[in-house]
Parts: C-alpha cells; structure tokens; sequence
C-alpha cells in the first residue's frame, strides 16, 4: 500500500474540509448580519407605523469609558469669588452651592437661552464646563449639564440649575465634579438607531409621541468604595 499517496489524499482532503468550513462560517456570518440589519429595518418600519416621530439617528457606533470621582471640596473655595450672590452650601453625599442673586435678571423674549448661557459662563463656578441641557429642562428649571473633557454628564452630581420665577433668573444651584479617573476606557456602545430600537422593543417609548432629539451621555452607575461611577 503507497502510504505516502495516502497521507497525501488525507491533506488534500482535510485542505478541501477546512476551505469548506471556512466559506460556510464565512455565508453564515453574512446571513446573520443581513439578518439583523433586516430585523431592523422592520422594526424602523414599525416604529413609524405607530406614529412615532424620529429624527435623523446615526448608525455610527461610538465608544466610551467607564469613569468614577470622588467626593470633593472645590464649592467651598469657589464661593468666596462670587458676586452680588447670596450664597450657601450643603453637605452630604457631596456638595451643593445654593446661590440667591442680588439682583434678579428679567428675561427677554426670545434671548432666554441665550441670556442663561452668558449667566452660566461668566457667573458661576467653572461656568464654561457646564452646558445646556434640553432634556432636563422645563419652563421654571433650567438644567445645564457639566462637560468636563471625558464626556457630558447627566447627573445631579454634575449640574447648574437655575431657576426661573415670572420670566426672571432669580436662583441657581449647582454641583461639580472634580478630576474624573477612567476604569476602563473604549468601550463599544450602542449607536443612536439601536438604542432607540432596543426602547422600542422593551415598550418604552409610547405611540404617537416624538423623539426630539438624541444625546449621548454618562450616567450614575453606582457608589463603591467611597467613589461614584459613571457608564
């Protein structure tokens, strides 16, 4: 019996079965994406059947970290290089400045934002950190959300908030967040289009209602070891 021509016929078969497998793994992988992005486009299909309104959603898929901070001081410091503001801070879990102005600002239509944008930046504490946040936002309390360089972040640790009473900024509030340590960084998220799928099919998002816009941020994770962790 010629061994070798046996050996032989067994590479080329076990060649012939690897390439096989291969293509196949290779069709499946196809299949299941072409798939998804079907599953998708259907579910796309449906949430305008249900008469609910999207914007423009990016299918990019962004990367993130997870961050964490520690209590801090820094409002205490800061209080002292306010002016013509009454001002009072809280301790607990972290700290709150509590500012009374002086001086209320009468509002002008259609400069409101504007207006409270320039109050932020020039009036409070590290003020150009924080931006304006729609989301959180109503007629009597304006949220502006502190951006340090990791990335925006929802939390009422991280927050200006002022108040408004008859059309004037009377008031404001405002936590802050000091050096932010990343856990674990570049991390694959969700792209606007799958998150706003993933709340449709876990029925959070009612019919006949709107997306207005879409925002990607961190939010509170949890408290460990004296620290406050943020995804």
């Amino acid at each position: 019996m010629d061994f070798r021509r046996i050996e032989w016929i067994f590479l080329v078969v076990f060649v012939g079965l690897n390439i096989f497998l291969g293509i196949s793994y290779f069709q499946a992988q196809q299949v299941d994406l072409a798939t998804i992005k079907s599953g998708d486009a259907a579910t796309i299909t449906d949430i305008t059947r249900d008469q609910i309104k999207l914007p423009r959603l990016s299918k990019k898929t962004p990367k993130g970290d997870y961050l964490a901070s520690q209590a801090n001081s820094a409002l205490t410091a800061a209080r002292t290089n306010l002016v013509k503001q009454q001002v009072s801070i809280s301790e607990g879990d972290y700290q709150e400045l509590q500012a009374n102005l002086d001086v209320p600002i009468t509002l002008k239509k259609n400069q409101e934002l504007r207006q409270m944008k320039t109050f932020v930046k020039n009036n409070v504490y590290h003020g150009k950190e924080y931006e304006y946040a729609p989301a959180l936002s109503n007629d009597e309390r304006v949220v502006f959300a502190q951006h340090p360089q990791a990335g925006l972040i929802y939390d009422r640790r991280a927050a200006v908030t002022l108040h408004v009473s008859d059309n004037r900024l009377v008031s404001y509030t405002q936590t802050y967040l000091t050096k932010l340590n990343i856990l674990r960084d570049h991390l694959s998220l969700m792209s606007e289009q799958d998150a706003v799928i993933a709340l449709y099919r876990d029925n959070d998002i009612p019919n006949n209602s709107a997306i207005v816009s879409t925002q990607l941020a961190y939010s509170y994770l949890l408290d460990a070891k004296g620290s406050t962790v943020y995804v």
